[in-house]
């Protein structure tokens, strides 16, 4: 008998074992790019989330603005420009901005541009719109 007690310790020594040397490596090499993938995802998720803010929020300053009293459309779309510079600088695109007028005095103001893309192919837009009635003085009868 040895001196673990068993008698085929010897044996069992001398019988290779597959070893785990270099498995780590399909490992890591599967769930790595897998790993950098959603982190890509998410980023971009996140460039397209701030952009789509800010888009809103510039759009309803700018909106605020064209139906205040002796609002202009010049002026409103200067709004939405100012505020998508400092609120998104860089990531709404291409901004563009239109006004358009609605019955019964409403006004319109929309702004549409696209988010840089992280993923290769990946065009993304962000837009937001606004209408409401004019603030303006109206005689009745």
């Amino acid at each position: 008998m040895s001196a673990c007690g068993f008698a085929g310790d010897k044996e069992a020594a001398l019988v290779r074992r597959p070893s785990d040397l270099g498995s780590s490596t399909p490992e890591i090499v599967i769930v790595l790019p897998v790993l950098m993938l959603l982190v890509t995802f998410g980023l971009q998720f996140a460039l397209w989330a701030l952009a789509s803010q800010a888009t809103s929020d510039a759009v309803a300053q700018g909106a605020a603005s064209l139906r205040a009293e002796n609002g202009t459309a010049t002026a409103a779309q200067a709004v939405v420009r100012r505020e998508l510079d400092s609120l998104a600088s860089g990531l709404v695109l291409h901004p563009i901005v239109s006004v358009g007028s609605l019955p019964d005095g409403a006004a319109a103001l929309s702004a549409s541009g696209f988010v840089p893309s992280l993923i290769p192919g990946a065009r993304l837009s962000v837009s937001a719109t606004s209408a409401g009635p004019d603030q303006r003085f109206r005689a009745t009868g």
